[in-house]
């Protein structure tokens, strides 16, 4: 399959070819890769405007059409004279800036693996562990081209750009490549299973109590009426959701984003989670790329509420037959623990006793879905006590809600290094509360390490890749 705006075919096609007379970016607007090669490509080959930002476009749109076994090989990123490697063409011999997306994809996307060789005049980078659902690239495109295309992503000679590009020599390619076959991981069908599908949406539906929002809407009703404020009618009781049509709209919207009613937690209602729609779809999609990708280790969250979002991980787990993975559940199971910090002053939140959820009542919310058994893990008590020796070796996906920036520093602290490469953190207060988003700043600045590439998911969620 070619895509090029302008052709010269010299030369009868001996292969089944198709053509695409378009820009690689009209293509990828207008047509679905997987659909047209019936799965995923083999081996894509970019060699297009020698223009960093260009080549990023590219491997972006091609990555999300990888299998566990693709390969993108991009051309010109060895240059071997500083002439080559201008914007604009000027010599016989071109490159372009082609050869900075190599520190750039190093550097963002440690799950690849780049290994760049002294190919003929130009040089060859092969690209292989491609990871469709990541997104850190996209999420911040606009950012990441602007930066390519600036003199700040510039190297200064050719002495230089070797150094960053570690080459391997030409004799060490056809090894290589046919090592790549060795490593081929089997296809996981997370994607296109209807049942599965299915089943997680309907487990989705039900932790969020989307399905019975007239019921939540009714008892609020009746908790008015018995206070005073409304007098009890039938009629609206019995037909509340077109009675109170507006009331049911902002329910709506609140469990969508996950707010309650009136910013008022009396009026918290009656889900198994407080993620709401968003941040559980988002944690739909970190499983995916824990499965798809199949980064290796146990699900964690601390601090659980009634549990829905461990009860997801669950049902994941349950649907893909995972059954060598453990879902470990941490909370005091008492609510939040007085603040004892600097950092968390004025946000002492203890006595909130809707928060406090008992250990019962959490295991009979996964026995309502089917899901107790023996994979499931639960850990109570306070972070500070009982993290640091939770009985995991590797996380792959580590949720963390603790509110306070001592809860979510001591969550950190004990268990970041179990995380495994590759693998997502998700934190659940870092829109919202400032003490939580400090912790994860400091947290990095005490280990001398950048802050991750955070994703945004919504006001208050955020998570990264490890």
């Amino acid at each position: 399959l070619a895509i090029d705006p302008k052709f010269e075919i010299e030369h009868q096609l001996e292969m089944p070819t198709r053509i695409f007379k378009q820009t690689s970016n009209d293509f990828f607007a207008t047509h679905n890769l997987t659909s047209l090669i019936g799965g995923c490509f083999d081996l894509a080959f970019i060699d297009g405007m020698h223009r960093a930002e260009f080549v990023l476009q590219d491997f972006i749109n091609l990555e999300k059409h990888a299998g566990p076994g693709s390969v993108i090989v991009i051309d010109d990123v060895l240059p071997q004279d500083m002439s080559w490697t201008t914007r604009e063409r000027h010599t016989d011999m071109w490159t372009g800036d082609v050869y900075k997306i190599i520190p750039f994809l190093r550097k963002t996307r440690h799950d690849l693996t780049i290994e760049v060789f002294d190919i003929d005049m130009k040089g060859l980078a092969i690209i292989s562990n491609l990871s469709p659902q990541n997104p850190v690239l996209e999420v911040k495109i606009d950012q990441y081209k602007e930066f390519l295309a600036s003199q700040a992503s510039e190297l200064a000679s050719i002495k230089k750009i070797r150094k960053a590009l570690k080459p391997r020599p030409t004799d060490e390619f056809d090894t290589y490549v046919s090592g790549l076959s060795a490593n081929i991981r089997p296809v996981l069908k997370t994607e296109n299973n209807p049942a599965k599908k299915a089943y997680l949406d309907l487990m989705k539906s039900n932790l969020l109590n989307e399905i019975y929002l007239d019921d939540e809407l009714r008892l609020l009703y009746l908790r008015d009426c018995l206070s005073g404020e409304q007098n009890f009618n039938y009629s609206i009781y019995h037909d509340i959701r077109s009675a109170k049509r507006q009331y049911y709209k902002l329910l709506q919207s609140t469990r969508e984003i996950g707010r309650f009613p009136e910013r008022n937690i009396n009026k918290m209602g009656f889900s198994h989670t407080m993620m709401g729609r968003k941040r559980l779809d988002s944690l739909h999609r970190c499983l995916d790329i824990v499965n798809q990708n199949q980064v290796p280790g146990d699900l964690m969250e601390c601090g659980v509420w009634r549990g829905g979002a461990c009860i997801m991980m669950a049902a994941y787990l349950k649907a893909y037959e995972l059954t060598d993975r453990k879902v470990l559940v941490a909370d005091s199971f008492a609510g939040l623990p007085k603040p004892t910090m600097a950092e968390d002053e004025g946000l002492d939140l203890s006595n909130f006793k809707q928060l406090a959820i008992s250990l019962e009542t959490v295991k009979e919310n996964f026995s309502l879905y089917g899901l107790l058994n023996d994979n499931i893990i639960f850990l109570k008590g306070w972070f500070k006590d009982t993290l640091k020796d939770a009985p995991v070796e590797q996380l792959a996906l580590l949720r963390l809600d603790g509110d306070l920036y001592e809860s979510t520093m001591d969550a950190m602290t004990a268990l970041y290094d179990k995380v495994v490469t590759g693998g997502v953190v998700i934190i659940d207060d870092y829109g919202c509360i400032p003490a939580c988003r400090r912790a994860i700043k400091d947290f990095f600045d005490s280990r001398d390490e950048e802050l991750p590439e955070i994703i945004k998911i919504d006001w208050t969620g955020v998570y990264w890749i490890k």
